[in-house]
């Protein structure tokens, strides 16, 4: 019976991690472009931020490990700034209210966008897994595709990407 359990056990990690790796976008490809509406009820499209750095989150407000990954961000809402990395987040299936609701009772910087996703970068980017934390570089090439960093790791992970382009 216990050697079951552990099969089990190993088959849901391998599934669970084959579905991450299958929803990645590859590194070195173009970012998927998407269309959605901003928090403001303005037209967005990533690709008018292609020629920047581009730090996209997509997720929502409930996810505990979602809001985890927000604060994360925020602590180094200077360092983006100064290097010029615009921060795109992306909330699926979320109102308007929940959202501003969630940066009030967080106290978090605005990003260079908040947008409302209705489905459009959810499938985009094959999206199973919340949050997901993409990096874009300059090009408008996937640099890193997956889940959740800490602030330092983040900022490792900028540092590299701003350094090769």
């Amino acid at each position: 019976m216990k050697r079951l359990l552990v099969f089990v056990v190993v088959i849901a990690g391998l599934v669970v991690a084959s579905v991450a790796v299958a929803s990645a976008v590859p590194i070195g490809e173009v970012a998927p472009d998407f269309e959605g509406v901003t928090l403001e009820g303005k037209q967005f499209k990533l690709s008018d931020y292609r020629g920047e750095p581009i730090l996209l989150k997509i997720g929502t407000t409930w996810c505990p490990s979602c809001r985890e990954q927000t604060r994360a961000i925020d602590t180094l809402h200077d360092y983006l700034t100064e290097k010029g990395v615009r921060f795109v987040d992306v909330f699926v299936d979320e109102s308007g209210k929940s959202v501003n609701k969630y940066f009030a009772k967080g106290k978090y910087h605005n990003p260079a966008a908040i947008v409302l996703d209705e489905g459009a970068a959810h499938k985009a980017y094959n999206v199973y897994v919340i949050p997901r934390l993409v990096l874009i570089d300059r090009n408008f090439l996937v640099v890193r595709d997956g889940d959740t960093l800490t602030s330092g790791s983040l900022k490792k992970k900028l540092e590299k990407m701003l350094g090769s382009d």
